[in-house]
């Protein structure tokens, strides 16, 4: 062999050289764009989920108060009721707190070890007790 085909030889070799690197990174950069979208999707539906509701459904019932004094109320996923009537369809549950407003009064109960503790009113501290509702 001459220096010439040498030379066009040791060229070609490079370029195969060179597009192997190429592609080579090119499925590199790619297949990390996938599993990071992948990871991006799944963290991102999971911060976007809405907090659970069904963890709250049911009846509440004060605890530790005597029986012909203690409220209760129900909390299922058309809204809160009292007594068996729909008081109010707008409540707030995020997670670890539920609000709604009944009337002019403000109620705010806090979600402690499946009990609720009821913040506001505030006439006195009270611990609600839930009883599973069925949603057949």
């Amino acid at each position: 062999m001459d220096k010439v085909q040498s030379s066009k030889v040791s060229t070609s070799h490079l370029m195969t050289k060179h597009s192997q690197t190429i592609i080579l990174i090119l499925l590199l950069v790619g297949g990390l764009a996938l599993t990071s979208l992948f990871v991006s999707k799944t963290a991102l539906s999971s911060w976007l989920k809405p907090p659970s509701s069904v963890d709250i459904y049911g009846s509440w019932k004060e605890h530790d108060v005597a029986q012909y004094a203690a409220e209760s109320f129900e909390v299922r996923p058309l809204g809160i009721y009292r007594d068996g009537r729909l008081v109010t369809t707008q409540y707030c549950w995020d997670g670890q707190t539920l609000s709604y407003q009944l009337g002019e009064q403000h109620y705010s109960y806090l979600y402690h070890k499946n009990n609720f503790i009821r913040q506001q009113p505030a006439h006195y501290i009270s611990t609600f007790v839930r009883t599973p509702l069925r949603l057949d």
